[in-house]
């Protein structure tokens, strides 16, 4: 069975892939050039930034327009408002990143990196009058920004929301997971090209392969909590919040691909690789060819 309650229309993901890339693209490309002073005018970062981010989500908005109509609109709030699911996938969310975090920085130690400031969160960096205050005291605010106008809203609508459920439709969960990590690390690459952006300071290729391993972590909560975009949103948010409140001594990037890697290997041998999903029962979609004998 399917977690959308509509057949997928034929061209609605190649359109909803070009225009997510080609919104983003539009605002960062410029951004990018603008940063070796390619071009002369101003572009405020934090403003592209977010204008950016907004890309996969305006896509699948105007792709779900295009082609699904008022079925679509309410099949997506239908997801966005899943939210009675077993708890241990709030603890998984929620907590997981902060568990990644945590390991990466107790391995880079190990390798002779630096201990972190733990009192001093990367985010202090940026408001220095909160010196005087404990950081954790803005937690709930700074969650709820990330969650509500942030990031996760401009694009899980898009990648979890849109894309995933209707490239499962068509092939097995760790392939749409594989080929999703892909697009999605595809789409930051503007941001990689920017002068002074944090993602330069690491190989785009550990970035390729920890945002593919995360991108399985994502369809395995997805599909075990009944096509929830609620928790996806929640996980996104968790991962946005863990960089800021959460110091790092991670000076060595593969770690963290290493360890994405090492749990998602974990999830797809407990619970296949076709549905990444607890059971039968349980499952999100039927394969492929489970489809075209029900047809």
């Amino acid at each position: 069975m399917s977690a959308i309650s509509i057949s997928p229309k034929a061209q609605s993901l190649a359109t909803f892939l070009f225009l997510a890339l080609g919104i983003s693209w539009a605002v960062w490309i410029p951004a990018a050039l603008v940063s070796y002073d390619f071009i002369s005018f101003h572009i405020d970062p934090v403003l592209s930034g977010l204008l950016g981010a907004m890309g996969p989500s305006l896509a699948a908005l105007i792709t779900i327009a295009l082609y699904e109509g008022r079925a679509g609109f309410g099949d997506l709030l239908k997801r966005l408002l899943t939210w009675r699911v077993g708890l241990q996938w709030y603890l998984f969310v929620l907590f997981w990143p902060a568990a990644l975090s945590l390991t990466k920085t107790g391995l880079s130690i190990l390798l002779g990196s630096p201990i972190p400031n733990f009192g001093q969160p990367p985010f202090v960096n940026s408001f220095p009058e909160l010196l005087d205050v404990s950081p954790f005291v803005f937690l709930p605010a700074f969650f709820l920004q990330q969650l509500l106008f942030g990031s996760p809203m401009g694009e899980e609508i898009g990648w979890r929301g849109f894309a995933l459920p209707r490239m499962q439709f068509e092939m097995s969960s760790l392939r749409a997971s594989l080929l999703l990590g892909l697009v999605w690390g595809t789409w930051h690459v503007p941001l990689w090209l920017t002068k002074g952006n944090l993602f330069q300071d690491t190989f785009i290729g550990w970035h390729f392969l920890e945002l593919m391993a995360t991108t399985v972590l994502f369809t395995w909560v997805y599909n075990n909590t009944r096509g929830s975009l609620w928790l996806a949103l929640l996980f996104h948010a968790s991962i946005g919040v863990t960089g800021l409140f959460l110091s790092s001594a991670e000076f060595h990037p593969w770690i963290g691909a290493a360890l994405s890697w090492g749990t998602a290997a974990l999830v797809i041998g407990f619970v296949g690789s076709q549905r990444l999903a607890q059971d039968i029962a349980g499952a999100q979609y039927s394969t492929p060819q489970e489809r075209k004998q029900l047809t």
